[in-house]
């Protein structure tokens, strides 16, 4: 058209064509000058030409890519990218084989238009497989950049011979099984290049000895690696040539070591987004990260060709269920290396020369699977000989192995050793450059990995930060057991993490790290305000605002004391409801043991557990008994002393990494050791006694008969006249107990009497307690504290709190 115009008529063509451009871009943009617009369009073709030509990599998991082809069987994962259906239309002309280009270096590979990439996107999707095998034409992680150039498949030769020899594993398969796997894979044609590392799935292409093959359960992917290639003519070629059984001859070589594809991302389906069916999140838990960052830096070192005067020897602490396996696996991917899990078990045996042979096997069999990391499980059992001791000749004989198998091999190997306990002898501790220990995760490390947990099983969910805050003390394994538990749906609801919580509470024991919180609430507490107001005080306040007290200067330890049956222990119950704490309740014998440095241990232990669970509340009942005045205890041995100087020495530090509060509770504050009662341990003294007042007599009245049906004619303020002075919480609930029976038992005689009609279906609403059986039960109820013990407990009272 345009030849056909020229001279004027051409420039009047052109005037008219801007003018109508500068109109349009006037009406739609009023604000900017009229020229804007087409500049902008101009900016925006020459950006789209240049992305057309040059195109960014990104790597995704095998299987995001097997799953986004899983309509053309013909698909190789492992030598193809994932391309936008514009660009694959426009710049390929929909060729099914095109040439990556970077600078002067090529690779062909298998085109696949896909909408898992957005329309105006530059970037096109290999597998971690291809990223690692285009190194092996120079192409290093500088090159991030490359061209697509369309190629015609029949340009494409087969090639006559191929040579593939398997990468060690530490499982070790049957011919048999390899002859298969190799039929199975290369049944339709598929581009090897030399040099090239071949994973081939046993679950895809060996399900028959993946399900019956306990060797072969265990392997997810063979390697092979092609050393060489043939055509007529060629022995060895370095171009990509199409490789299919019936058309190519297979020959398997002797297996070799070689490093592995580095992964980073893992991918799960994503059944809560119907527009985005598939979801890559990181190897590793997003709360375990810092332990990953942290092992990692410390053995890329030895992963490169300078040898290091230095072992590459890690330990790695932690209770059962922090992760420890999980991290592993995620450095193993990460870092390229294949693994090898040993337990204590597999190294130990009765006799000593027994041992000495599983030891040397096992560092033969990672030198031969190197580059490899070596895993050894249960390390605090391991050098113990039959009586359960650490033998010196074990650990000598291990040391020599292994610096004998960091001397002799030329591929890395890095050795990390998994324990659940972080007490090991002083011998195999001093072997270790660096320890490496997992503590209980905190709220936010525990939001990120129920995150991580939800997505890993194609869940969702808008409640994680609420049950993050609930589950103190949780692990990882119990993050992944509570979500199994509330697995109910692709939308986990609250009510589905509730009852989850129940079932893991009901199950668990405190000793797990998840104690049960007894239900109990303010309203359950009648009377005793001011020792309500005086424990909100202090322990609510540094919960809700930390920023205000961060001198450090916190009070945590409030001892409850009074004469028995005052609710003392329902209060330190309700204070845990109330705050969402953690509660551990501690009797005071259970801690106490007949050996030697037990007590102490339980002490301890009780400690590392609240930290751990921390923000939490320890409840010592019957203080008494734990921490007497120390050197009048009568025992032989000073056991009592030693617990009470261990409970100080605890106390001292107790929130330097963590916020706990303690609350004792003792009916004899005179038999406590004084030590405990000083500011910054027990510091807040409050009594408990019982309710002297009208009014707090109503207040545990109301407490104790909120679910009961009274008469028309019962007044509480009138039953709170009859009762004696001195009442305890303890009393109050004898008697409200003793009403009900009376007023359900006289139901019962007028069931059985036949007075009563439609008696099965009768429930506790139509038990209804009259004045009368209140005046029975307060006629029939001697109250447990007497003038004499309330004279004691009013001196006492006046003692502690002149001090």
């Amino acid at each position: 058209m345009y030849e056909q115009l020229k001279g004027t008529k051409l420039r009047q063509f052109l005037i008219l064509h801007c003018r109508i451009i500068l109109y349009i871009s006037g009406i739609h943009y009023p604000k900017w000058p009229k020229y804007i617009y087409p500049i902008f369009m101009l900016l925006k073709y020459i950006k789209l030409r240049k992305a057309k030509t040059h195109f960014k990599l990104h790597a995704v998991p095998t299987n995001f890519i097997v799953h986004t082809t899983s309509n053309n069987h013909l698909v190789d994962a492992n030598n193809c990218i994932l391309i936008n259906l514009m660009y694959h239309s426009a710049i390929l002309n929909s060729a099914e084989f095109a040439q990556l280009k970077f600078g002067n270096l090529t690779r062909l590979v298998q085109v696949v238009p896909t909408e898992a990439l957005e329309l105006n996107s530059n970037e096109i999707l290999v597998s971690y497989t291809l990223k690692h095998n285009l190194k092996n034409i120079g192409c290093d992680d500088t090159m991030k950049t490359c061209q697509v150039l369309p190629v015609n498949i029949n340009i494409i030769k087969t090639a006559a011979e191929v040579h593939l020899a398997g990468v060690t594993c530490q499982q070790v398969l049957a011919n048999s099984v390899t002859d298969i796997i190799l039929k199975s894979y290369f049944r339709n044609p598929k581009l090897v290049y030399k040099n090239d590392l071949i994973p081939i799935s046993l679950k895809q292409h060996a399900a028959e000895f993946h399900y019956t093959n306990l060797t072969c359960n265990e392997v997810d992917e063979m390697y092979f690696k092609c050393q060489q290639i043939s055509i007529e003519g060629v022995s060895d070629c370095i171009d990509g040539y199409f490789c299919v059984v019936g058309g190519t001859t297979l020959t398997l070589a002797a297996e070799i070591q070689s490093s592995l594809p580095q992964t980073v991302n893992i991918m799960r389906q994503n059944l809560c987004d119907s527009k985005h069916d598939q979801l890559v999140i990181n190897s590793c838990p997003y709360g375990l990260e810092t332990y990953l960052n942290k092992l990692e830096i410390a053995s890329k070192p030895f992963l490169n060709n300078v040898k290091l005067k230095l072992n590459p020897m890690f330990l790695i602490t932690g209770p059962k269920g922090s992760g420890k396996a999980q991290i592993l696996s995620s450095l193993s991917q990460k870092l390229g290396m294949k693994m090898c899990r040993v337990s204590n078990v597999d190294l130990s045996a009765q006799a000593y020369a027994q041992t000495e042979i599983k030891i040397k096997n096992a560092m033969f069999r990672a030198k031969v699977c190197a580059p490899c990391m070596l895993v050894i499980n249960n390390f605090e059992e391991f050098c113990k000989n039959n009586e359960g001791q650490h033998d010196p000749r074990i650990i000598n004989h291990f040391k020599t192995e292994l610096d004998l198998l960091f001397s002799s091999t030329e591929q890395p190997i890095v050795l990390i050793c998994v324990s659940n306990s972080k007490e090991l002898p002083s011998d195999l501790g001093r072997m270790f450059l660096e320890t490496i220990k997992i503590n209980a995760p905190s709220q936010e490390e525990r939001e990120l990995l129920l995150s991580w947990i939800l997505a890993n099983e194609s869940l969702t969910s808008d409640y994680v930060k609420d049950i993050a805050a609930k589950t103190h003390g949780f692990l990882f394994e119990d993050l992944k057991a509570l979500v199994h538990f509330a697995n109910g749906r692709q939308v986990v609801t609250a009510n589905d993490f509730e009852s989850a919580l129940d079932i893991m509470q009901n199950s668990y024991t405190e000793s797990l790290g998840a104690p049960k919180v007894p239900k109990v609430q303010w309203s359950d507490v009648g009377g005793l305000e001011d020792v309500k107001q005086e424990i909100i005080k202090t322990i609510n306040l540094p919960l809700k605002h930390p920023e205000l007290l961060k001198t450090g200067l916190k009070r945590s330890g409030i001892l409850l004391y009074g004469p028995p049956g005052t609710g003392k222990t329902l209060m330190a119950k309700a204070v845990a409801t109330e705050c969402g704490l953690c509660f551990l309740s501690v009797k005071g014998p259970e801690l106490l043991n007949m050996y030697v440095g037990q007590s102490e241990q339980n002490v301890r232990e009780v400690f590392e557990k609240a930290r751990s669970a921390a923000p939490c509340i320890i409840f010592f009942d019957e203080l008494d008994s734990l921490a007497p005045n120390r050197g009048i205890s009568g025992d032989s041995g000073g056991v009592m002393d030693r617990v009470v100087s261990q409970l100080l020495s605890e106390m001292d530090g107790l929130n330097q990494n963590a916020t706990i509060f303690v609350i004792g509770a003792t009916n004899r504050p005179d038999l406590i050791d004084p030590a405990l009662l000083r500011p910054g341990r027990f510091d807040k003294l409050l009594y408990v006694g019982p309710c002297t007042d009208a009014s707090a007599k109503l207040g545990v009245l109301r407490a104790l008969t909120r679910k009961f049906k009274f008469s028309d004619k019962l007044s509480l303020e009138k039953v709170v006249k009859t009762c004696p002075a001195n009442i305890t919480g303890a009393d109050f609930y004898g008697i409200c107990s003793s009403a009900w029976m009376s007023a359900a038992s006289r139901l019962i005689r007028k069931i059985e009497k036949g007075k009563l009609a439609g008696s099965e279906n009768l429930t506790q609403n139509d038990v209804i307690v009259t004045f009368k059986d209140f005046d029975d039960a307060i006629k029939s109820t001697k109250p447990s504290v007497n003038a004499s013990d309330m004279a004691y407990f009013e001196k006492l009272r006046h003692e502690l709190s002149t001090k």
